[in-house]
């Protein structure tokens, strides 16, 4: 591929069209002339005398950019169209008032009140979806509506719905920011990119699984078994999987926790590290107490501020903890979990939110409710879901 050839105020080629399938594409003659492909924003073939070749076109600022694809297939010229369409814009400069996307994205982060991880997030999904994106400028963007739509097919396709609309929250979010301030911006382009709706998991452990999660055999070929689970695993990790269990928490909550974050006396449990940074108090169980205090005295634990510290990082905690080979699966399956047992046992939707560290928001009245007065009242409840637990696995009480 390359550019053929950039005209100023120059009219785009005038084409019959032509249905964007390899039937139609065959059935054209050669000798023929230029076709539009329809349904392809840009794309063209070209009918020679002895071969046909497809380009794209698009006016930029005023100029009429061509590029050559070549003699592709229908489905390769599609492909290329889309992935190319998108780049064909000249690299802006900052200054004059002029902001490239980079530089809008590290200004709406800067400014916002945003989790570290959130903001990691950000940037990860901007470097690895926005790559040819990050150089032009909000205004171009905003003329780009073709190009934000086949942004989102591409991501979809290739990435899938959850990364696409990740993507596209992204944009939309520090497009919409920077408007405010420049009004001479167009109208927000993510209007033709729809968010996908995506169906919440039925994620949730049944007490069967949930005695598998803890512990489970598997019978070898030679008649000999192996032990799996939750209770196979040194008495850190178990510890960190009952955490995450009796509370319902998040896994980056639970693996950043502090021993100054645990009041064992007054049995109170304070997550700092939350998702949109909102930091949450919520009762521990008795169960949850007693767990935590015999691990506090375990030999096997250093000497740490952290409660689960690294065991190879000196000052650093556990992260992104996972035991696959020991047949547990994903931590967020216990959140599923801890909800679901919420509402088995009648938690009302308010105490479930604060359990869970969700946000008070959603309605003006809600908005009222000071949660951290309200740790005791949930006490009840924390302890009705460990016991709950116990019955299934009687053996979560001891950790050694």
């Amino acid at each position: 591929m390359g550019v053929i050839a950039i005209r100023k105020a120059a009219k785009p080629a005038r084409a019959k069209a032509v249905e964007a399938n390899q039937k139609a594409i065959d059935a054209l003659t050669l000798g023929s002339g230029t076709w539009r492909v329809k349904g392809v924003p840009g794309l063209y073939v070209r009918c020679r005398a002895q071969m046909k070749s497809f380009f794209l076109q698009r006016r930029v600022d005023g100029y009429l950019v061509k590029e050559t694809l070549g003699p592709l297939s229908m489905k390769r010229a599609r492909a290329a169209a889309m992935k190319t369409w998108s780049g064909m814009k000249p690299v802006s400069v900052a200054g004059d008032g002029v902001i490239t996307l980079e530089e809008a994205i590290e200004q709406y982060l800067g400014a916002k009140v945003l989790a570290d991880r959130t903001k990691q997030l950000a940037r990860y999904n901007t470097e690895r979806y926005l790559a040819d994106w990050k150089t032009r400028t909000l205004e171009a963007i905003g003329r780009d509506r073709a190009g934000v739509r086949l942004l989102q097919q591409r991501v979809t396709k290739e990435h899938g719905e959850a990364t696409s609309n990740q993507v596209i929250r992204l944009l939309s979010a520090v497009y919409r920011w920077h408007r405010k301030v420049n009004t001479d911006l167009p109208e927000s382009p993510m209007v033709v990119a729809e968010i996908h709706k995506i169906d919440a998991r039925d994620w949730a452990y049944s007490p069967d699984e949930l005695r598998a999660w803890w512990s489970a055999t598997k019978k070898q070929d030679d008649g000999t078994k192996i032990a799996f689970g939750v209770k196979t695993l040194g008495t850190m990790k178990r510890m960190w999987w009952l955490a995450a269990l009796l509370t319902g928490a998040r896994k980056g909550s639970v693996e950043a926790l502090k021993w100054s974050d645990l009041d064992l006396e007054r049995r109170v449990i304070r997550f700092r590290i939350t998702k949109g940074d909102r930091p949450y108090s919520i009762p521990m169980s008795e169960t949850l107490a007693a767990l935590f205090t015999t691990y506090k005295q375990s030999p096997d634990v250093p000497p740490s501020n952290w409660v689960f510290p690294s065991p190879s990082i000196d000052g650093a905690h556990l992260i992104d903890v996972k035991n696959p080979n020991e047949g547990v699966g994903p931590a967020h399956r216990l959140r599923h979990t801890f909800r679901t047992t919420l509402a088995e046992l009648g938690a009302a939707p308010d105490q479930a939110r604060m359990l869970m560290g969700h946000s008070m928001g959603g309605d003006v009245s809600r908005g009222y409710i000071t949660a951290p007065l309200l740790v005791e009242s949930l006490r009840t409840i924390v302890d009705a879901v460990a016991q709950h637990y116990v019955k299934i696995i009687p053996g979560i009480v001891e950790i050694g």
